[in-house]
C-alpha cells in the first residue's frame, strides 16, 4: 500500500484538495469555489458555511476517486490569511467571514499606526498595522459595533472554523496567528498589549499551537469521508503564504519568490531577530524556530480584469490585454499609472491608495492605458523586493509563480523592470504542496518532490535602465499624491 496525504487548501476564492503523494505527484484533485459579498465600500465578506461545505465537498470527492492500492496517512491545512469572525458558543457565526481584503477598519490602523504603540506591536506581533489583520478589524468592531465584542464566545478564522467543526476543539497554529496582529511570535503566545487594545482576553481567541500539531477527526466526521481511518490524523498546517514558500522549495536564505496572480507577495525566509527598522514587511511564522518574511501587494492581475471588463470587449481575456498593450513602446511614451485601486499593503499600507494615470495626451491610445498598468504593477512589485532586500540582504535566486506566468512577456517585462533574472517556478499549487510536505515530515515519511525549474529570464540591460528612470518618477508621482489620497 502507497501512503498519501490529502493536503486542504483554504483561499479567498475557493478550496483546493490534493492528494500527494510522497514524490510530490497529485494522485487526484479537486476545487470548490465560492462567492464573496462586497456590500459596502470597504467591506469584504463570505459565509463561512459555504467555505466549511466547500471543505467537505471537496474531501469527498478526492477520496471518492482514489483507487485501491492507496492509504490515507494524514490531511493537513493550508488557510488563507487574515480571516476573521465571531462565533458564539455552539460554533455558529454571529458575523460574517470578514477577508484580508476587507477595509473597513481603515480610520483604526490610521490612528494607531505610527503611533509609539502601534510601532511596539508591529515589532511584536510581525503585521502591520492595517485594516487586513484582525487587530485592526476587533478594534472597528469595538468602536461601531460593541455588542459583537460582547456576545461572543471566540474570535476565529476560517481555519479554526473548520477545524472545530471537524474536530471539536479550537486551535490555531503558530503560523496563522502570527499573522493576527495579536501574537507575540517570540513568546509564542497572545501579547498582552494587543489584547488589551482591543478589549479582550486570551479566551475569546483560540489555543495557540505548532504547525505540525495533530488532531483527529469526531466519529461522526470521519465515518462520512471514504478512506479516512480514525487512526489518520489532521496536521493544522500553516498559511498559505508560508506554506507556498516550503512546496516551491524555496527554504534557503538566498532564495526569494515572488508570487503575481489576483494579488501578489514577495517572499524570503528570515532569522527570527531580523530588524525591520522601517516596518515594511511582515514576518509570519512556519515552524516555531523559521520565520518567512516579506511583504504583499493588492494589486496583481486583478487590475487588468478590471481593464478588461471596462474598457476592451467582455470575452477579452488576460492574455489577450497582454498582447494588445505590448504593441505600444515600452515606457508607454510618458503615461505613468499608480495601479492602487484597492489600496496597498507593503510598502506602503495605505488603504486609501488609489489608481491614477499620470501625463495623458492625445497620442496615447487604450493599449498605452493598459501596458502603464503593467509597468504599475512591476515598479510595485520592485519596490517591496527593495525592501525585503534592505532588510534580508541581496537574493540570489528569484523564483516566480501565479497567474503571471501565463504571459511570458510580462514575465520578460518584470525581469527588466527589476534587473534580475527571473526563474520561473513549475510548483503549481505550491500552498497545498506544502501542506503535504509539512505532514510527511512530521509522519516521518521521505518527501523526494523536487519543484522542475522552468525558463529563466534574463533583463534588458538597455530596457532595465529605461524602467530604473520611469521607476524614480512612479515613486516621485506617489509621494507627491500621498497626502490628497482619502481626503473627502
Amino acid at each position: 500500500m502507497t501512503s498519501f496525504v490529502l493536503a486542504i487548501d483554504i483561499g479567498t476564492t475557493s478550496t483546493k484538495v490534493l492528494a500527494v503523494l510522497p514524490d510530490g505527484q497529485v494522485l487526484k484533485s479537486d476545487q470548490s469555489f465560492y462567492p464573496t459579498r462586497y456590500p459596502y465600500p470597504g467591506h469584504a465578506e463570505q459565509d463561512p458555511w459555504q467555505l466549511l461545505h466547500a471543505v467537505k465537498h471537496s474531501i469527498n470527492r478526492v477520496l471518492h476517486d482514489i483507487p485501491s492500492g492507496f492509504v490515507l496517512a494524514a490531511g493537513s491545512l493550508s488557510s488563507a490569511m487574515h480571516s476573521f469572525m465571531a462565533i458564539d458558543e455552539q460554533g455558529n457565526p454571529i458575523t460574517p467571514l470578514l477577508l484580508w481584503a476587507d477595509t473597513r477598519s481603515s480610520k483604526q490602523a490610521r490612528l494607531i499606526r505610527n503611533t509609539e504603540l502601534g510601532h511596539q506591536l508591529h515589532d511584536q506581533t510581525g503585521t502591520a498595522i492595517h485594516p487586513m489583520s484582525p487587530l485592526c478589524k476587533l478594534l472597528w468592531y469595538k468602536e461601531h459595533q460593541p455588542e459583537v465584542i460582547q456576545r461572543a464566545f471566540k474570535f476565529i478564522s476560517i481555519k479554526e472554523f473548520v477545524v472545530h467543526h471537524l474536530c471539536g476543539e479550537y486551535l490555531v497554529d503558530y503560523s496563522i496567528a502570527s499573522a493576527t496582529g495579536l501574537f507575540d511570535f517570540r513568546q509564542l503566545s497572545w501579547s498582552n498589549e494587543a489584547l488589551t487594545l482591543v478589549g479582550i482576553g486570551s479566551d475569546k481567541l483560540s489555543r495557540p499551537v505548532p504547525t505540525d500539531h495533530r488532531i483527529y477527526l469526531k466519529s461522526g466526521v470521519v465515518d462520512s469521508f471514504p478512506l479516512w481511518k480514525e487512526a489518520a490524523p489532521l496536521f493544522l498546517g500553516a498559511s498559505d503564504g508560508c506554506l507556498a514558500q516550503l512546496g516551491s522549495d524555496a527554504m534557503h536564505q538566498d532564495a526569494m519568490t515572488i508570487t503575481l496572480g489576483t494579488s501578489g507577495a514577495v517572499r524570503r525566509v528570515a532569522p527570527l531577530e531580523l530588524k525591520d527598522r522601517d516596518r515594511k514587511l511582515f514576518r509570519y511564522l512556519l515552524y516555531a524556530d523559521t520565520m518567512i518574511a516579506g511583504g504583499a501587494t493588492n494589486n496583481g492581475t486583478v487590475v487588468l480584469d478590471w481593464f478588461a471588463r471596462e474598457f476592451e470587449s467582455s470575452d477579452t481575456d488576460l492574455t489577450q490585454v497582454v498582447k494588445n498593450a505590448l504593441q505600444v513602446p515600452p515606457g508607454c511614451e510618458e503615461l505613468i499609472a499608480l495601479p492602487f485601486l484597492l489600496g496597498e499593503r507593503a510598502p506602503i499600507y495605505n488603504p486609501e491608495a488609489r489608481g491614477v494615470f499620470f501625463n495623458v495626451s492625445p497620442r496615447h491610445t487604450r493599449n498605452h492605458f493598459a501596458r502603464a498598468l503593467m509597468e504599475g504593477i512591476c515598479f510595485e512589485i520592485k519596490t517591496i523586493v527593495e525592501s525585503v532586500e534592505e532588510v534580508c540582504g541581496s537574493a540570489k535566486r528569484v523564483l516566480v509563480s501565479g497567474g503571471i506566468t501565463h504571459a511570458p512577456e510580462w514575465i520578460q517585462l518584470l525581469s527588466d523592470v527589476l534587473g534580475k533574472n527571473l526563474i520561473v517556478t513549475g510548483a503549481h499549487d505550491a500552498s497545498a504542496i506544502g501542506a503535504a510536505r509539512l505532514a510527511f515530515n512530521a509522519l516521518h515519511i521521505p518527501f523526494k518532490n523536487i519543484v522542475p525549474a522552468g525558463k529563466t529570464y534574463i533583463p534588458n540591460q538597455t530596457l532595465s535602465k529605461l524602467y530604473s528612470h520611469q521607476f524614480e518618477r512612479f515613486k516621485r508621482l506617489y509621494t507627491g499624491l500621498e497626502e490628497q489620497f482619502g481626503e473627502n
